[in-house]
């Protein structure tokens, strides 16, 4: 029986890095999320050549995505509906949080039934960044993803070719919702769906693609001959160049645009982190087998477990309280320290959370 390549420490421990680069995308990679009288030169300079880089964080979560679909123990649209209302459970707790505190404060004015019905599934009729909940548009790619991967594994579980898993996960999906987001180009907040789709579907198909040809493994067997009876630091070195080209590769070449002959195709853009997601999560993986150091892969792992709280507590800094909660979260002045200050923020908020959540469950 096929194994997964991760064993749940170092799952988790991918998890948490694609979190650290969440953050540091956020806060030093994205100055048009900062208030004018917030925004830090330094940070604009990084934010020009690690902007892409730091984007690998949405790809991570994706192909993982993917990976761990082939590996659940059952692939069917009951076990899908079923992750999706966990998630949905923790992101509607989440958002009533926060929109509680900012109707009883008088932050929030707009009650618009429509906005608001949107925003409880990741959509939005006219921002990219949520009042509420500031990077919700991942919800409705991720519940997309939950049912179009029991979909593509009964079309595609019939036969084994990697091509066609290729084709039919890859460049079929840039196509169609290329196609669909040109269709509904009229309404902000599908277009915006399929946008992501087109941009983020192809590495959650990488990953199944990476899981069911045991591609990590094949890359193992290639490295093997180099490495045999070699000293441990020419494999970390492969690791680390694989990483260092990854950071190249986005920089120079984060995607491609292919504009086509037909007015009602939109211009088809392949995101280059399909190809670059498989080699760093590769080299990443690596290392942290390499790591024997107790305290950084628990710190890390923790960081996976809780990657859903830490992506949705993460927004405050960034959505309708970012008045309030930009100025704390500079407080410590130097940037590695407001990285690690904002992880424990919003890890403190996650535990208490969760601290509400089984105190009613006791009393219940």
């Amino acid at each position: 029986m096929q194994r997964s390549y991760f064993d749940t420490i170092t799952f988790n421990s991918i998890k948490g890095i694609a979190v650290i680069f969440l953050f540091i995308l956020h806060l030093f990679a994205s100055s048009d999320l900062w208030l004018p009288e917030f925004r830090i030169p330094a940070f604009q300079i990084f934010e020009k050549y690690f902007c892409y880089s730091a984007n690998m964080c949405v790809a991570i979560f994706a192909f993982i995505t993917g990976y761990g679909f082939w590996f659940g123990s059952e692939k069917n649209y009951s076990r899908s509906l079923h992750k999706a209302f966990k998630v949905m459970t923790v992101y509607w707790k989440v958002f009533f949080l926060f929109f509680a505190i900012a109707v009883i404060t008088g932050i929030y004015t707009d009650f618009s039934i429509t906005k608001i019905g949107l925003s409880l599934i990741g959509l939005d009729e006219h921002n990219i960044i949520g009042d509420i909940i500031a990077f919700h548009w991942y919800l409705a790619f991720y519940l997309a993803v939950l049912f179009l991967l029991p979909a593509y594994h009964n079309l595609l579980i019939r036969h084994k070719n990697i091509l066609m898993d290729f084709v039919y996960l890859v460049m079929v999906p840039i196509l169609l919702f290329s196609f669909l987001g040109q269709l509904t180009s009229s309404f902000f907040c599908l277009k915006r769906f399929f946008v992501d789709l087109v941009l983020w579907f192809p590495c959650v198909g990488m990953g199944y693609i990476t899981a069911r040809y045991a591609l990590f493994e094949k890359l193992d067997v290639c490295f093997a001959a180099f490495c045999k009876n070699a000293a441990k630091w020419r494999r970390t070195g492969i690791d680390i160049v694989f990483i260092a080209l990854t950071f190249y590769g986005m920089f120079q070449c984060p995607g491609i645009v292919y504009t086509t002959r037909f007015r009602w195709l939109l211009p088809v853009v392949i995101n280059m982190s399909v190809v670059y997601i498989l080699f760093f999560t590769y080299a990443f993986t690596n290392l942290l087998k390499m790591v024997d150091n107790f305290y950084i892969r628990s710190a890390l792992s923790v960081l996976g477990r809780y990657s859903l709280h830490m992506w949705l507590f993460n927004g405050i800094f960034f959505n309708i309280f970012k008045a309030y909660t930009q100025p704390v979260l500079l407080y410590p002045k130097n940037a590695l320290l407001i990285l690690i200050w904002g992880l424990f923020i919003c890890f403190i908020l996650t535990k208490m959370l969760l601290f509400l959540d089984n105190l009613i469950s006791i009393r219940d």
